[in-house]
């Protein structure tokens, strides 16, 4: 309900609209001359930097890029910088290890590791303690001539070996057998472990068989407290004799003759024999002379077929009064404990040692192995004799300021003796001015220094032998270091392998230019036009990839040699086919698009239809294919260089593994590193490819 209240009602003018627009009733803002719906929200941009732009995003495509150019600048400025020739052979430094850090760093410092090494134990054998004789134990002086280069020496136990191959000549075995047999599947009569032959044998003097030591069952060795039997596995015991052989005249027909020193028996009642047994009686009384024509001794095993059949010969000792050098040589002191009569070879004074018609080899001979550390670098360089230490070196020396001695080499301090000039040494004294520079480890005296006389001019050709810092005998301020290490002709192997990688990039990018080219036109006009044209050129391809390419190459460089040029023709002859076949199969996918049908309907030639409208879209996918054409080649070029047909006389990355497959096992680094090489090329290509295919793909313009 309403309360009353009271209103006051007031009536107004009604107000006056003025509907008339005018000038002031507008103000006109102009933003910008031109006319859009939105403001930009990025500048306008070219191809290339777009590009650019979407490969810088793709973070792997970036480090493979970065790879590749760090390697193309190594491959050119590595070779340049690096004053080592690897043309000449180095034989001094063979075999140096990789090195980066100091020896002792346990890692790319130049030394190696060795393990299982047998060691001479005759040396120092009155030393008073275990280790003062480990001192002077030492492996193969053939091996390790550097002593000093040797650390970290660790002994075994002594062990048994049956191994003559893997330590070389000194083997350092003691005691043991020598295994003489036969093999099954060798179809003989007989064998024999026999000496050397002799034209013309005289045994005026007695020769006596000392011992004749076969291993006999009764004489079963313990082993490690275990009973091994001293037959080796797979063999039985056969019967051996003692024979002499001679070749005589009856009938006025020459007759091979044998006489029997030792009867033939089974090992079971052949032992060492209690008295030495003249043989030379037992030959001239069985032959009725004295002189024998092509002659020897030997240890005779009749064969049983279908058996492996051996004999375990302990010793054989001779004692004699001959005079005969060759006949005394020939027998020598026949204990087996030195395992080098187990090897076909001629010793330091020319004779032969016995020799085998049949298997020969040690049988559990006892020995020391040693594990050490070998300093590669020390053995090269370090200090050492050199022989042929000229005088000419140290007139050198003393002009270069290093040494300094009171003899000048002049008539006053020379002899005359009837071998010519003699120095006096007496008067010889010299000194070291530089230690830091001079190559002479101390300073050098002389002994039975001689000069020569020639035609009454006296001559300076003269050496004597002196104790050297040998790499600063070879010239080298510093003792060198070799980051890839060396390989066994001395070539520092970190600038021969980017030798190599110059000369297989030079090779693959020249093939690749010439293959991406050819192929590129081959495949646009292929598939540009298809029909009649597009089927007589793939007929052609088609007849040029049905001949093997190891064909096509073989016979290019047997025809034109292997060289560099003729090598990258070979490549080149097919090499184009895969880029062709990929062009052409773009060129199908985009010759019916919209865009290149008006085009062609606004008057667009052929050519510019190819080159503007389709070539670009499908450039991204002929180039990733391509770009790895480049890392192929590398590899075509590695496989060729196995089969023998690789480039000759040019270093390259195959050639650098072919010529090391080799070393694999004993000098692996020689391998490691050309592969890591080929390895970061090929992943490094691909990588790249891929970025670069979708940097330039026009269809990704603008996008991230």
């Amino acid at each position: 309900m309403l309360e009353d209240k009271d209103f006051e009602i007031v009536t107004e003018e009604n107000p006056v609209n003025d509907e008339t627009i005018t000038k002031d009733d507008f103000e006109l803002v102009q933003v910008d001359t031109t006319v859009h719906e939105q403001k930009f929200q990025t500048r306008p941009t070219t191809f290339l930097k777009d590009s650019l732009k979407r490969f810088s995003k793709n973070k792997s495509s970036v480090v493979a890029a970065y790879i590749l150019g760090t390697l193309l600048l190594m491959s050119f400025i590595v070779p340049i910088v690096d004053q080592s020739n690897t043309k000449v052979p180095h034989p001094q430094e063979t075999y140096l290890s990789p090195k980066l850090f100091n020896a002792g760093a346990g890692i790319w410092d130049g030394t190696t590791k060795y393990s299982k090494i047998a060691v001479d134990i005759s040396a120092m054998p009155d030393a008073s303690t275990e280790e003062e004789k480990q001192e002077y134990w030492w492996p193969s002086a053939s091996r390790f001539p550097q002593h000093s280069a040797i650390s970290k020496k660790k002994f075994t136990e002594e062990q048994y070996t049956n191994d003559a191959t893997n330590y070389g000549s000194e083997v350092y075995g003691r005691e043991g057998y020598i295994q003489f047999g036969h093999i099954s599947n060798e179809k003989k009569e007989y064998v024999e472990f026999a000496t050397q032959r002799f034209n013309t044998l005289t045994l005026d003097e007695n020769l006596y068989l000392t011992s004749f030591d076969v291993c006999d069952l009764d004489k079963i060795h313990q082993i490690e407290g275990k009973n091994e039997l001293t037959i080796p596995e797979n063999f039985e015991l056969g019967e051996t004799s003692f024979v002499f052989n001679y070749v005589a005249e009856e009938d006025e027909t020459l007759v091979e003759k044998q006489i029997q020193l030792v009867e033939p028996a089974t090992v079971h009642n052949i032992g060492r024999s209690e008295e030495k047994i003249n043989i030379s009686d037992i030959i001239k009384t069985e032959a009725g002379t004295s002189t024998f024509e092509n002659a020897y001794f030997a240890v005779r095993m009749d064969v049983t077929k279908g058996k492996n059949i051996c004999s375990l010969i302990k010793s054989i000792g001779f004692e004699t009064e001959a005079t005969d050098g060759d006949l005394v040589s020939a027998l020598g002191d026949m204990s087996f404990t030195d395992p080098t009569v187990c090897q076909t070879k001629t010793s330091a004074d020319g004779y032969q040692y016995w020799s085998s018609t049949g298997i020969r080899r040690i049988y559990l001979s006892k020995v020391h192995f040693c594990s050490f550390v070998y300093d590669t670098y020390e053995a090269a360089f370090g200090k050492r004799t050199v022989q042929n230490f000229s005088i000419f070196d140290l007139l050198q020396y003393e002009k270069n300021g290093w040494i300094s001695f009171t003899d000048d080499f002049g008539f006053p301090t020379l002899a005359e003796s009837g071998d010519g000039w003699i120095f006096d040494k007496d008067n010889f004294v010299c000194k070291i001015l530089n230690e830091k520079k001079c190559p002479l480890s101390r300073p050098l005296t002389i002994d039975d220094f001689y000069g020569y006389d020639l035609e009454g001019t006296y001559t300076r050709s003269l050496s004597v032998e002196a104790e050297v810092y040998y790499y600063r005998f070879l010239g080298y301020k510093t003792m060198p270091r070799y980051l890839f290490g060396t390989d066994k002709s001395g070539r520092d192997m970190f600038k021969y392998v980017f030798e190599g990688l110059r000369t297989s990039l030079l090779l693959g990018v020249l093939t690749f230019i010439v293959c991406f080219l050819f192929g590129l036109i081959y495949g646009s006009i292929s598939g540009y036009f298809g029909g009649t044209v597009d089927l007589v050129m793939e007929r052609i391809t088609d007849i040029l990839s049905g001949v093997p390419w190891i064909v096509v190459m073989t016979l290019i460089i047997i025809h034109m040699g292997s060289n560099f040029w003729t090598f990258a023709l070979a490549l080149c002859l097919t090499g184009w086919i895969g880029t062709a076949a990929t062009t052409r199969t773009q060129f199908y996918r985009f010759r019916g698009r919209e865009y290149v049908l008006a085009s062609r309907t606004l008057g667009a030639s052929d050519a510019r239809l190819i080159a503007k409208h389709i070539l670009p879209n499908a450039l991204g996918t002929i180039i990733t294919g391509s770009v790895l054409m480049i890392p192929s080649v590398i590899f075509s070029e590695a496989t060729i260089s196995y089969l023998g047909l690789g480039l000759k006389n040019v270093s390259s990355l195959g050639v650098i593994l072919s010529d090391n497959q080799s070393e694999l096992l004993t000098s692996s680094y020689l391998l490691i590193f050309p592969a890591i090489v080929i390895a970061l090329v090929m992943i490094s290509f691909n990588l790249f490819g891929n970025g670069l295919r979708d940097a330039i793909n026009p269809s990704l313009k603008g996008e991230e």
